[in-house]
């Protein structure tokens, strides 16, 4: 890691380039394969996951004799159902709390005169990272915020495994969030048959989850066409520190959200360098034994610690990070709250680990990153749900704000627009 004594120089100059990044290859590349879904449908679809994911698919679709069959060991079907339970729970509560002082999910002024409805979208495409790897987190922790918000139609889509099947873990993850539609694609691919739909498929009014460059600039060129959770970027993680620290702890925080690819990023901020020292030779000592070791070698290239004057200038930095997770790990993480406001996860103490956020906890794993936290929200049931405004005037209330309206239209130029009021008060001809 890269240490930067803040004290004496600039901690913000490299933070502030950072971005969601799109290279000229890669938004080719998603044009035309964005371009031939809306040409060839599902022909496009089989054609992408063969040469991408499984060269023998037979069919884009995931039947429904996969996802009642599959099986996993009991052990891992009760971590499916627990972390299942949680994470309906928190959007459950979350849901309740939107709803507090709504009469079915709508709500008037004191006067009956103005309103508005929450309401689910009617449909949401969920899509899930796969290939040669498996993440029934994501089903769970994308789908069920779905659900919980009350969607009546949810799709996913995942790229399949070389022989054309779905890991029996994320199937479970399907039939446990009951999702009844499931396409064996995914890129760049999975995301325009989501949006635009196909011959088989129909499109999707929001889609929601992580993806590669691929995924992401495809979202980027059908934003308008559907609703997005955002723009997903690499993993990171910031560790806030202080001088009552556990050094290991905050390693292992560190290092489990750096796991995933040599891309991702860790952040250290603290303004005890004794304690930032020790986390750093923790770092160094559980890299040294860490399965994945050489990702976690490459992405520490690319991560910094930051030593810093005082809290002040630590909650500075941490809010101009803007993490996708931050591990507050201080004897007394709740009086960062006031001063931490751009986060997409905060995780406060030390018995709330990285990977309780990542797989059981109950909030989705779904983060902005790349300093997006600044202005993005975490996948919940508020990804999937819309206002609806209302309005509902009587009589005399029109009167009354009938000169206001006509004279919003002769100032802009519309007298249409000042008569649809004030023809309401007229005499008949």
């Amino acid at each position: 890691m890269r240490w930067i004594d803040a004290r004496t120089e600039d901690p913000f100059a490299q933070l502030a380039r950072r971005t969601a990044e799109s290279d000229a290859e890669t938004r080719r590349v998603v044009s035309e394969l964005v371009e031939d879904v809306r040409r060839r449908g599902d022909e496009a679809l089989l054609e992408a996951a063969r040469s991408f994911d499984a060269p023998k698919l037979e069919s884009i679709w995931v039947t429904e004799e996969e996802i009642r069959s599959a099986r996993v060991s009991e052990e891992e079907e009760r971590a499916l159902a627990e972390a299942a339970k949680r994470i309906l729970l928190f959007h459950w509560g979350q849901m309740a709390k939107l709803q507090e002082g709504w009469s079915s999910a709508v709500w008037w002024s004191d006067e009956g005169e103005v309103g508005q409805r929450m309401l689910p979208v009617d449909s949401a495409g969920i899509y899930v990272p796969g290939g040669r790897a498996a993440y029934p987190s994501s089903v769970l922790m994308n789908a069920l915020p779905a659900v919980a918000a009350g969607v009546r139609r949810i799709v996913v889509a995942t790229p399949a495994r070389p022989d054309g099947s779905i890991a029996p873990a994320v199937l479970v993850a399907l039939r446990l969030a009951g999702v009844r539609e499931a396409i064996k694609v995914g890129g760049a691919s999975a995301i325009a048959a989501l949006a635009l739909g196909t011959q088989t498929l129909r499109r999707v009014d929001v889609v929601a989850g992580p993806g590669n460059r691929f995924v992401n600039e495809a979202k980027r060129q059908l934003w308008g066409q559907v609703g997005l959770d955002g723009f997903a970027g690499p993993s990171e993680v910031c560790v806030l520190t202080d001088e009552t620290t556990n050094p290991t702890f905050a390693a292992a925080d560190l290092l489990t959200q750096i796991e995933h690819a040599p891309d991702n990023v860790g952040y250290l901020v603290g303004t005890s360098e004794r304690t930032l020292r020790a986390i750093l030779g923790e770092v160094e000592r559980q890299t040294a034994s860490a399965e994945r070791r050489s990702t976690l070698e490459a992405a520490l290239q690319g991560s910094l610690a930051f030593l810093a004057s005082d809290d002040r200038q630590a909650a500075d930095i941490v809010n101009a990070i803007a993490p996708e997770h931050l591990s507050v790990a201080t004897a007394e993480p709740e009086r960062w709250l006031g001063s931490i406001r751009n986060a997409g996860c905060v995780l406060l103490g030390e018995w709330s680990p990285e990977s309780a956020g990542d797989f059981v906890a109950g909030p989705s794993h779904t983060l902005p990153t790349g300093g997006s936290a600044r202005f993005q929200s975490p996948v919940s049931a508020l990804t999937f749900l819309k206002l609806q405004s209302l309005i509902r005037l009587e009589r005399a209330t029109l009167e009354g704000l009938a000169p206001t309206i006509a004279a919003f239209g002769r100032m802009e130029g519309f007298p249409a627009h000042a008569r649809g009021a004030t023809i309401r008060f007229e005499d008949p001809a």
